[in-house]
């Protein structure tokens, strides 16, 4: 029987994070074993028992190695060909070594850029891990006021349709919305010469922080930059923003005429995300006004997440811009029990801002036993996503709060 292999701390510190990364499972205890290897099995149709597990965790005692056939079905869970292939993967991003890279970056040693830019492609951005490392350099590139590397940082080939690379992308970009909002001019007009050819700008950072307080500001010039469907339904994005745009700046037939272009474009489309349907059916609502596409759209969702994106949305437009906040009598179908338990990072903040939407509604309902029981399943510090357009939520809060008696 071949001896078991030692591993280093480093390669099983990232094995495991890979595991929990790629099936999002923290494992802590025997069910979550349990959990990690059914999903595993039904994506893979790899076994990697329960109690291998709960051994490779350190759940219980385990002073040996594993055996290279454990160690290959490990790798290959987390999309390696073998164990061998995933050793020379992590030998690239030794934590210690990226953050002595960054100092020394930040320091504008010789080399330093070369060694960064290098860095940057060798991160493993498929996990948290990376994604806050790739963040850590993008913030240190705008310290260092270094345009030339944040220009090769928006051309990087990466796969944005892997799931979990287009949500830690967002969280490395976001370092670019922060500053913006804080005024770096520099860094917006960079930001803006360059948007209409960077899909990684397009779909990580315009998309994913729509930001309404900002529209008529540096958001609304970035979005008035793109020119062509280099995303199949960025145009349609552009004019459903642009219409909003007009709305909020009280030019009634400029918005229209969005809005129809926005209707034109929508015909093109396959498929159109529940957050793009909300947009077309307010605007629709506020502009003709009809009901009918609204509702339609609504009726088509399927999905619990799905009808989560529509009603948050669609609910924050009409309360931001009708004359009379007035309740939302379709969030009433919202059936909360049927969301997962397990949730990803974003969609705990989606969640999590549904259920302060359904509050809302219920107090404008003057309901104020469900006002307060779904304020008091909400967690009102994760937002995710929705953190950029905080300010129309906080005097909601504050409402909430009183009603539960909490102080201010």
């Amino acid at each position: 029987m071949p001896a078991p292999i030692e591993i280093s701390v480093n390669e099983k510190y990232w094995i495991k994070l890979y595991l929990q990364d790629s099936y999002n499972i923290k494992v802590y205890d025997r069910l979550s074993c349990e959990e990690l290897n059914a999903a595993i099995f039904k994506k893979t149709k790899i076994n990697i028992s329960e109690s291998t597990l709960r051994r490779f965790f350190g759940l219980v005692n385990k002073t040996k190695g594993f055996s290279r056939y454990i160690l290959n079905n490990m790798a290959s869970a987390v999309g390696f060909k073998d164990w061998e292939v995933f050793k020379i993967h992590v030998l690239k991003f030794d934590t210690n070594v990226i953050n002595q890279n960054i100092q020394n970056y930040l320091r504008k040693l010789p080399n330093s850029n070369t060694v960064i830019l290098q860095t940057i492609k060798d991160l493993p951005i498929e996990t948290w891990e990376g994604a806050y490392q790739f963040q850590q350099i993008v913030s240190a590139a705008i310290l260092n006021r270094d345009f030339e590397l944040m220009g090769d940082i928006i051309k990087l080939p990466i796969d944005i349709n892997n799931k979990l690379n287009y949500e830690h992308l967002v969280i490395g970009f976001q370092s670019f919305y922060f500053q913006s909002i804080g005024g770096d001019q520099e860094l917006i007009n960079f930001i803006h010469s360059r948007i209409s050819s960077s899909i990684l700008l397009q779909k990580c950072l315009l998309q994913a922080y729509v930001d309404e307080k900002h529209i008529s500001d540096f958001f609304g010039k970035w979005i008035e930059a793109i020119t062509q469907n280099t995303l199949p339904d960025l145009l349609l994005f552009k004019y459903l923003v642009l219409c909003q745009k007009s709305f909020i700046e009280n030019n009634t037939s400029q918005a229209k005429s969005y809005l129809q272009k926005a209707l034109k474009e929508s015909k093109e489309q396959i498929e159109i995300h529940p957050i793009l349907k909300a947009r077309i059916g307010v605007w629709s609502l506020i502009l003709s006004p009809e009901t009918t596409t609204l509702h339609n759209y609504f009726n088509t969702l399927v999905k619990p997440f799905d009808k989560a994106d529509f009603v948050v949305i669609a609910s924050r437009l009409m309360w931001m811009h009708s004359n009379e906040k007035k309740p939302i009598l379709f969030l009433n179908n919202i059936n909360v029990e049927e969301f997962p338990t397990v949730k990803d990072f974003f969609q705990k903040g989606r969640y999590n801002v549904l259920l302060l939407t359904l509050s809302i509604n219920y107090l404008l309902q003057e309901d104020t036993e469900n006002a307060k029981k779904y304020y008091n399943l909400c967690n009102v510090t994760d937002f995710a996503y929705d953190i950029v357009n905080i300010d129309f939520y906080l005097p909601w809060i504050e409402k909430l709060k009183l009603l539960n008696g909490y102080p201010r």
